[in-house]
């Protein structure tokens, strides 16, 4: 997979911060050095006994041969994946500068990669068949609308507006808590994920079939007629692709509220906590005097 930008006239003429450090290297060097660092597991690890047991146990489960199978692949659905493919998106290499980000830092580029035609039949095949145990036997959490048929981003924010405006009415005040997690894609764990398939009884062909799509992947960025050296991805899950339902089993186990008047509200990796405070809030305190 190649990762990179073709043009990018802040990066052609670097500043003296972005020389800093990077003088004997070309630029796709240290944008690759970026995104490699993206693609890693948190460093410092946070639990290595735990790390090494959850390695240890879905190294032992996929050494064992799969107990079940999947149905094979007819050229009916062939066919039908490849009408729905957009014959307008080829293969290329793209940079985008994040909004409100230094323009001399890599950290600041988002690097895209569209797949080959291939590369996206097979994505489109795989999760038809990721999506039956996962969508269709209920398994993820009702309040992630992201990834899942008659759901959607609005939809979520509808039912957050429509909270907030029911307690104007009343005495109580609305209060959420937005939490966004930084590099949520690129740095999921490959065993955790695995592990927590697993755990969701997804079939075990399956599970392999998505193990080895996922490992050994490697990237090179590619800068104007520039190449970094080839990197490897040791972390991540597709983003923006058909296969980012990975991201919402990943997460699926996400603590819920125990309490009966906070809610919980996510979409792929934005989340949300809201509740009300005032006379009369399930389960809430009533709101401070004034003058605290």
């Amino acid at each position: 997979m190649r990762v990179g930008a073709t043009s990018w006239r802040k990066l052609n003429h670097p500043t003296k911060r972005f020389e800093h450090g990077h003088r004997r290297r070309g630029v796709a060097e240290c944008l690759a050095d970026s995104r490699e660092t993206q693609c890693s597991h948190a460093s410092p690890p946070h639990d290595i006994a735990h790390i090494s047991r959850i390695e240890e146990e879905v190294l032992q489960k996929t050494s064992l041969e799969p107990k079940d199978d999947l149905a094979p692949v007819s050229l009916s659905e062939v066919q039908t994946l490849v009408k729905s493919l957009n014959t307008r998106k080829a293969p290329e290499l793209d940079g985008i500068h994040k909004p409100g980000k230094t323009r001399d830092l890599p950290a600041s580029y988002r690097p895209i990669s569209l797949l080959s035609g291939l590369g996206k039949l097979f994505e489109k095949i795989l999760k038809t068949r990721f999506s039956d145990p996962l969508l269709g036997k209920g398994l993820v959490i009702d309040e992630q609308f992201g990834f899942r048929p008659a759901h959607s981003c609005p939809q979520q924010v509808l039912r957050l507006v429509k909270y907030v405006s029911e307690g104007f009415e009343t005495e109580r005040s609305p209060v959420a808590v937005f939490f966004d997690v930084a590099k949520a894609f690129d740095r999921v764990w490959h065993a955790g994920l695995i592990y927590k398939l697993y755990s969701l009884q997804v079939p075990d062909r399956l599970i392999f079939i998505i193990q080895n799509y996922l490992a050994n992947k490697h990237f090179t960025f590619r800068h104007e007629r520039t190449h970094s050296t080839r990197r490897l991805i040791r972390a991540g899950v597709p983003q923006g692709s058909t296969l980012s339902l990975l991201y919402s089993a990943y997460t699926n186990d996400v603590p819920r509220p125990s309490s009966s008047g906070v809610q919980l509200a996510l979409f792929a990796d934005d989340t949300a906590l809201f509740t009300e405070i005032g006379i009369g809030a399930p389960d809430s305190p009533s709101s401070p005097p004034e003058g605290h």
